[in-house]
């Protein structure tokens, strides 16, 4: 689900990352992430998800996608779109897991587009079983 950190312009996070110096990595992207640096947000949320370098913990991970996902960050959106989707780290919620897989389906994510049309499968399906 979460895929691998991006490069951030304003500095080496990535380098550190690719050489499994997680915390040098952490160490750059934090600080980036708190200023409002999309990637590094992104990034940070990728670690917390995969619990690489850090403990792993979905509720992290959720808030910092949420903050690259509220700015357009398209791997952002299809993350949290996911974490809504299964429930990890966030209320498992569809309507909120189709919103963002929408967004993310609306800036070219095909995989994220597919995920939506199961989700409305799904409610389709749950709609009319209980109206018969």
């Amino acid at each position: 689900m979460a895929g691998m950190p991006t490069w951030t312009i304003l500095g080496g996070g990535y380098q550190s990352y690719v050489k499994g110096d997680y915390q040098a990595a952490f160490d750059e992207w934090l600080p980036l992430a708190e200023l409002g640096d999309v990637e590094a947000q992104y990034n940070l949320g990728v670690m917390y998800d995969e619990g690489t370098g850090v403990e792993q913990d979905f509720g992290k991970a959720a808030e910092w996608y949420l903050k690259a996902a509220e700015r357009g960050f398209l791997e952002a959106q299809y993350n949290l779109g996911m974490m809504y989707y299964h429930g990890l780290g966030v209320p498992r919620d569809r309507e909120e897991a189709a919103r963002w897989l929408q967004l993310a389906a609306d800036h070219g994510d095909s995989e994220a587009a597919k995920i939506l049309q199961r989700i409305r499968k799904q409610a389709a399906s749950a709609t009319s079983t209980i109206s018969a």
